[in-house]
Formats: structure tokens, C-alpha cells, sequence
């Protein structure tokens, strides 16, 4: 960020210290932050500086809150989880009430002040969580964050325009200045590869140059380990780039957005700077150890796995389903992990496959059927009666006794059975078709509801949905996250939803993260939305909580 523009500091509110230094010192340093940002707007800076300020000042608060982060996660404090949700609205909210401004001096300054004003009540709140640590802690908090990313280190993420066109090239290099961004320009694509570019760098590419054309770059660096993260320009029809689009997409090259010419300025320079505060915010983020998952140099093992599942170190997490129409909560997704004592909290993707592979998942399955019907009852005692979609494997098909063990299991419970849904994937259905309809229609008749998850992504969805009595369809979030600059995506999520609706299903939409999104599959009809616009997946207790604070009472029932 800029130097200090004037000796004055803001000085903290004698409530907002905690009595441990490090802490104090970290809310200091991102307030004077804040303070020299505020200074600059008073003395009447320009546009483009507040514009870098306010950018800066996102990443700075998003830093700073990894940084409290790994101080309650090194001290287990038990408001993790929920200060890890608060945190991740205000960043939310910082982004969305950023991107909405008018990009001027005025509109920029109040952005400012409302960052200050969203992290105060963040301070104040942490305040009542963080009042009881001893001060003998300071050392190893100061220990601690010695280690971690500073709050105003800089990311370096440069932004290349790569077009044939010099008046073209100069045109969007003044547009991107505007956004209080530097770009590049080159006419040349061959000369272009030659630069050493990082995967994290923004490139303006155009598809069509004489003398090498923007999908011949796209490979070129490819084959060189580089995948800089493209914004595709192109005068052909739009086929053309959705195609490239396509291609970058089997490749894992990121293109976050294509633009036909003649580009909209004002809709560019709201995007640039945008896609510019997401890419730091990634970038500082893979940054910063993520000591919560499992250490890669530490696998889980198969005897910890045994363990893992006859201990109960097995938990659920919940993330909310919410109905498009009315905003109400209507039910939860059910997502195992592994708590383990030394390993920390693991995720699925790394102990699924390994008891799949050695024969564990019907156990596994059993054991988070068996949390989600004890989580049921906590739900109950907060007031709230939801739907649980619990998610089975493919080898779950294959055990003819599941139906009366889950039934067993609920009844024991008092839970009604009409409230648990089970969910699984096309691909699930299809490694035994025959043994599959029978769990499939006995689960059906004893009452459990049937999504089919990852709609659209097999090669044989509509014979499953002929044959399966399935009572919900998930719309996989690969279409849902891609509809509004994907019209392709979109008729898939279209056609999805009528589908559903003529089938007398639920459609559900996951993988939402923008209003845009959801107010466009409100508009096409969708019933059910998930996602991290809504909530990123919590303990139970914490969703206890998010329902208190979002959803009125008579959201279930």
C-alpha cells in the first residue's frame, strides 16, 4: 500500500483491547490501514488511487482475518466455526458492496468507511469471544504469527492485453488505468510468450492475430507449466468462444470471462478490477498454511481410518437448502469429515476412496447415518425440523440390508423417515443397475425421499430418471456456476428444471456463490438453492445458530 500520508494513527478504543499485545498490535495495524485510506479520501486523491486503496484494504482485512484464524485455531477455541462463517460474510459483503459502487472519489470514500465500520463491529464482537484467554499467551500468539503472511504484504498480479490491434492494445490499456490498474500491451502474440508470466496473471487475450493466434498462445504456455488466468476477447460469433472455452476447460486453464468486440468500458472496468481483488484474495490465501486439513506429508492411513470410524471421530457438517421463492430453510446436506486427534480435520476427498477401496464404506455409510439421526434430534431440541440429505456410495447399492438398517436407525430416533433424503450420483446407480432399484425402491417405500446428485454430468441420466423413483434432481453445480456467461450451461439448467417439474421432482441448484445466480434460477423456476452465497458447510451447532440469525421459526415444520 502507499506510504504514510500524515503522522496522525488511530488509536484504539479502549474496548477493543483484549490485554494480549499481539492481538491488539494486529487490529492496530489494519486500522491505521484503514485511517491512512480514509486520509487520502479527505484530501480529495483520485479515483484511481482510492480505487487501489479500497482494493488493497479488502485483501489487508481478508489477511487479517487468516491471521485471527490461526491465533483460535492454534488456541482450539470453541467459536471457531463461527467466527470462520462471520468472517467469511464480511468478505462477501465487502466484495459485493464494492463492486456495486460507482467508481468515483465520493462513492469510493464511503466504501472505505464502510469497511471500517464492518470490521469495528467484527472487533466488538471477537471482543466477548476472545476476553477470557490468558495474557501468558501473547508469546505464542506473537510465535504464531511470525510465521504467517503480513497484513499488507503485496501480491504481485500483473494484467497483460495481448491484441494485434496497437489502437485496440492502448484503448484498454487507459481503460484498465482507469480501474487503478497497471496493464501491459503486446501485438504479438509470439513476442508475448516469451515473458515470464505467472499462473496468477490476468491476460486480456484476443483469439484472432496473424501471426499467432490466441488459442496457439493459450497452448504454447500450457506446454510451458504456465496457465495464467484468461479473459478471451474475439470478433467471431459466439460459438467460436464458447468452444475455446471448452478446450481451456479440458486443459483446467482458467478463462473467467469472454467478451465479444466491441467491449463495454464501463462493464470492463468494473470487471478488471473485480477479477483483480478475487485473484489477490486466492493468491494470499494459498499463502497461508491451512493447518485445518490434513498435512499432505501426513496421509491418513488405512489402520487410522478402522480407527477413525469404530472411535467416532467421525463428524457431519451442514450446509443450508434454501427455497428460491420464499427464502426459508428447508432442509440440510449432510457432509462427512474426519476429526483426528493429531491429523486435525480431514476432508472427504481423502479417506472416501481408501474405504471404498478396502471395503469400509457400508460401515462409514452406517456411522454418518447414525450422526445425522443423533444431529436430527439437536435440531429438534433448537426448534427446528428440517429435511437431512445424506449422501450414500456406490457400494451402499450393493448391501441388500441397508433400507431396514437406516429405517432402524431413524425409528430409534423418532425421526419420521419422509424427512431424510438419500442422496447419490447417476454413476452410483449405474455400477449394478438391478441390485440398485431394488435398495432404490425399498428405501422408497419405507418412506426416505431419493436425489439423483450431479445431474447433467453422465451419459445416462434421463434411463435413470425413467427407472428410479427418484423424488429430487440436483443440478450440477459445473452448469449452475457457469450460466450467466455460459449459454449453453444455461439451457442445461433450464431443460434440468423442467424436467424436474415434469417428473414431479425437486429440482435443487448447488455450487450458488452470487445474487446474480440466484435470482436467475428464480426466475427459471428452480425450487431449492445451496451454496456459499447461502452458508459454507458448518457444525451442527453453528447451523443451530445460522438458523436462529437467518430464518424465522416457521421455516420448518
Amino acid at each position: 500500500m502507499p506510504a504514510k500520508t500524515a503522522s496522525e494513527t488511530w488509536p484504539l478504543a479502549p474496548g477493543f483491547n483484549t490485554g494480549l499485545a499481539a492481538i491488539d498490535a494486529e487490529r492496530q495495524q489494519l486500522l491505521q490501514l484503514i485511517y491512512q485510506a480514509h486520509r487520502l479520501a479527505e484530501q480529495g486523491a483520485s479515483t484511481s488511487s482510492l480505487l487501489q486503496q479500497a482494493r488493497d484494504l479488502i485483501v489487508c482485512t481478508a489477511a487479517y482475518f487468516r491471521r485471527e484464524e490461526m491465533i483460535m485455531q492454534a488456541l482450539k477455541h470453541p467459536t471457531l466455526e463461527a467466527t470462520l462463517v462471520a468472517q467469511g460474510k464480511i468478505i462477501q459483503n465487502l466484495q459485493q458492496d464494492f463492486n456495486s459502487r460507482a467508481f468515483n472519489r465520493e462513492s469510493i470514500g464511503e466504501f472505505i468507511i464502510f469497511l471500517k465500520d464492518c470490521l469495528i463491529a467484527h472487533i466488538i464482537n471477537a471482543n466477548k469471544n476472545l476476553a477470557a484467554l490468558d495474557s501468558a499467551l501473547n508469546h505464542k500468539i506473537v510465535d504464531l504469527l511470525s510465521s504467517a503472511e503480513p497484513l499488507n504484504s503485496s501480491h504481485c498480479v500483473d494484467i497483460y492485453i495481448v491484441d494485434d490491434e496497437q489502437q485496440h492494445v492502448d484503448l484498454m490499456v487507459e481503460i484498465t488505468s482507469i480501474a487503478g490498474l497497471a496493464a501491459t500491451g503486446f501485438t504479438s502474440g509470439k513476442l508475448f510468450i516469451e515473458q515470464p508470466i505467472a499462473n496468477t496473471d490476468i491476460i486480456l487475450l484476443d483469439l484472432n492475430m496473424p501471426d499467432m493466434d490466441g488459442i496457439e498462445v493459450m497452448r504454447t504456455l500450457y506446454n510451458k507449466g504456465c496457465t495464467p488466468i484468461y479473459i478471451l476477447v474475439s470478433g467471431f460469433d459466439e460459438r467460436v468462444l464458447h468452444s475455446v472455452k471448452q478446450f481451456a476447460d479440458t486443459k483446467n486453464i482458467i478463462v473467467a470471462k469472454k467478451l465479444s468486440k466491441p467491449i463495454n468500458t464501463k462493464e470492463f472496468i468494473h470487471y478488471i478490477s473485480q477479477l483483480h481483488i478475487e485473484t489477490r484474495l486466492q493468491l494470499s490465501k494459498s499463502h497461508t498454511p491451512q493447518k485445518q486439513t490434513i498435512n499432505i506429508k501426513e496421509k491418513l492411513s488405512l489402520e487410522q481410518l478402522k480407527t477413525a470410524i469404530r472411535d467416532r471421530q467421525l463428524v457431519l457438517f451442514y450446509q443450508p437448502k434454501l427455497d428460491l421463492k420464499s427464502r426459508k430453510t428447508s432442509g440440510f446436506e449432510a457432509l462427512v469429515r474426519l476429526q483426528h486427534p493429531e491429523l486435525g480435520l480431514i476432508f472427504p476427498d481423502q479417506f472416501i476412496a481408501m474405504a471404498e477401496e478396502n471395503n469400509l464404506i457400508s460401515e462409514l455409510t452406517y456411522e454418518v447415518f447414525r450422526l445425522a439421526t443423533e444431529d436430527y434430534v439437536t435440531f429438534r431440541e433448537a426448534g427446528i425440523k428440517p429435511n437431512i440429505s445424506i449422501n450414500i456410495s456406490a457400494q451402499d447399492l450393493l448391501d441388500l440390508s441397508m433400507p431396514e438398517r437406516f429405517a432402524a436407525l431413524a425409528k430409534a430416533q423418532h425421526i419420521p423417515l419422509e424427512v431424510i433424503t438419500i442422496e447419490l450420483t447417476e454413476t452410483a446407480i449405474l455400477q449394478s443397475v438391478s441390485d440398485s432399484l431394488d435398495i432404490l425402491n425399498r428405501l422408497r417405500m419405507k418412506g426416505f425421499s431419493l436425489s439423483i446428485d450431479d445431474f447433467g454430468t453422465g451419459y445416462s441420466s434421463l434411463v435413470q430418471l425413467y427407472q428410479a423413483p427418484f423424488t429430487e434432481l440436483k443440478i450440477d453445480q459445473h452448469f449452475v456456476m457457469k450460466m450467466l456467461e455460459d449459454d449453453e450451461a444455461l439451457s442445461i439448467v433450464k431443460i434440468c428444471i423442467l424436467l424436474a417439474k415434469e417428473l414431479n421432482m425437486t429440482s435443487v441448484a448447488e455450487g450458488i456463490e452470487s445474487q446474480e445466480i440466484w435470482d436467475k434460477l428464480a426466475q427459471l423456476g428452480c425450487d431449492l438453492a445451496q451454496g456459499y452465497l447461502i452458508s459454507k458447510p458448518v457444525p451442527v451447532d453453528v447451523c443451530c445458530r445460522w438458523v436462529a440469525e437467518n430464518q424465522p421459526a416457521q421455516s420448518f415444520g
